[in-house]
Formats: C-alpha cells, sequence, structure tokens
C-alpha cells in the first residue's frame, strides 16, 4: 500500500522527524509537497462558498487550511486513478510502536470498510464492528477532527472527490458530514498515531477563534442539532457492518 506524507516542502524539521519515524517502522513512503492555495484564484475547487464555510466552522478560510484540504483531495484523484488503496499522513504525527502492525491490518480491511482513521480521538462516539486479535475496528456514530493518519480505498476517495467540488467547511468537517457523501467512517484501535510536539507550532494560521456574532452563533448551534439528528439517522438506514 503506496504511503502518501503531506508537508510543505520547506518543513524541514518536520520532514527529517516523518522520515526518521517511519524508517524505524519499516514502512516505505513519499512525501507530498503540501499546496499552497489562494482563496481569490481557487484552483483546485469550483467556488468557496464563504457563507456556508462560517456556518460549518466558525469563521473564514484560512490561507493553509484551503491548501491543506486541496492537497487530501489530490491524493484522493491519485487513489481513484490508480485504483487502488493508499495511506494518507500529515507530517506532525508521532508514531506507536505498533503502527507496521496497524498499518497493515487497516490494509486489510480496508477493501471492505473504506475509510480507516489511525489517529487517536478523544470526543467521538463508537461502537465495535469487529475485533481480530489486538486490534478492533469501530465506527464512528460522532466521527473525530482531524486527518492526521488513515486509509482509503478509491470508491471512498471518489465520492468524497465528489462532495468535495465546493469548498464550504474544513476537510475534516466536511469528511465528519458522512450523512452528505455516504461513507462511513471507521476507526482501528488501539491507535497508533497521535500529534508529535511539533504539531504545536502550526502550519496553518489563521484558525484562531474569535468573537462570532449573535446571529451566526445561533444559526450554528441550529445547525449542530441536524447534524446531530442526521449523524444518527444515517447510522439507521447504513448499518454496513
Amino acid at each position: 500500500m503506496k504511503t502518501y506524507v503531506i508537508s510543505l516542502a520547506d518543513s524541514l524539521e518536520r520532514r527529517r522527524a516523518a522520515a526518521e519515524q517511519l524508517s524505524q517502522a519499516g514502512v516505505n513512503f513519499e512525501f507530498f509537497d503540501a499546496l499552497r492555495c489562494d482563496i481569490r484564484q481557487l484552483v483546485y475547487f469550483s467556488r468557496y462558498d464563504e457563507r456556508e464555510y462560517v456556518l460549518n466552522c466558525g469563521r473564514p478560510a484560512a490561507m493553509g487550511e484551503v491548501g491543506c484540504y486541496a492537497s487530501h483531495k489530490m491524493l484522493w484523484q491519485r487513489c481513484v486513478d490508480d485504483d487502488e488503496p493508499v495511506m494518507i499522513m500529515e507530517d506532525d504525527f508521532l508514531l506507536a510502536d505498533h503502527f507496521h502492525e496497524a498499518a497493515c491490518h487497516a490494509e486489510r480491511l480496508v477493501h471492505e470498510y473504506g475509510y480507516i482513521r489511525l489517529q487517536t480521538e478523544r470526543r467521538a462516539t463508537r461502537r465495535l464492528v469487529r475485533h481480530d486479535g489486538q486490534f478492533s475496528l469501530v465506527r464512528y456514530s460522532k466521527v473525530p477532527h482531524s486527518a492526521m493518519c488513515y486509509v482509503i480505498s478509491p470508491s471512498v476517495a471518489a465520492r468524497l472527490l465528489r462532495r468535495a467540488d465546493v469548498l464550504d467547511a474544513p476537510l475534516d468537517v466536511m469528511v465528519k458530514k458522512n450523512w452528505e457523501h455516504g461513507c462511513q467512517i471507521y476507526g482501528l484501535m488501539p491507535y497508533s498515531v497521535s500529534e508529535h510536539c511539533l504539531s504545536k507550532d502550526t502550519t496553518i494560521p489563521g484558525r484562531a477563534r474569535y468573537k462570532k456574532p449573535v446571529l451566526v452563533s445561533l444559526r450554528r448551534a441550529i445547525r449542530k442539532l441536524v447534524w446531530l439528528a442526521r449523524q444518527r439517522q444515517f447510522g439507521r438506514l447504513m448499518p454496513g457492518d
């Protein structure tokens, strides 16, 4: 299975740390030079819907955020073109000792389950799908944020590409809205990837919280309730296990 690490070409410290860890884990990989996108000159999206973006995440898009999303899209397209699953990582990861075994196990399952996270999470809700030896596969009824490490199949990559035509949310927010793209999101436990201390020095500035207008806050609160209802309905309609 091909493994890609999304990284800015000039992020030398992150690249060094990523390469050392993957080499020690015995994983072959290649760096994908993260894209730098100008929101005023969109190339990788048909359009930018700022109103929806603000409602989906509470603020307008940050430039580095758009480039990160576009980078994932390019790798999804490679996955579809090559017609084989891939592992996609972002360069601020910290690998657990069992990462190699987890990656191999995820590769065996991805054709059946489509999208499998290997990254830790804290606030997701999930239920057990299957247990195989040291690993358990869970399905999220509340999908966690972040896309630091996951395995994806060509069919799921194609679905996400169709949903990602319009830029109206950050990458991980779009992925967690599974009722829109129709793909279940799974996780492999025990998790084998967490955040490296290098992640504190973000390469995506402009994502700081700010005081939202009252009307925007109210609309977002209503939207979150709608999301919760749709997530539950999607889980009932598509058990998929």
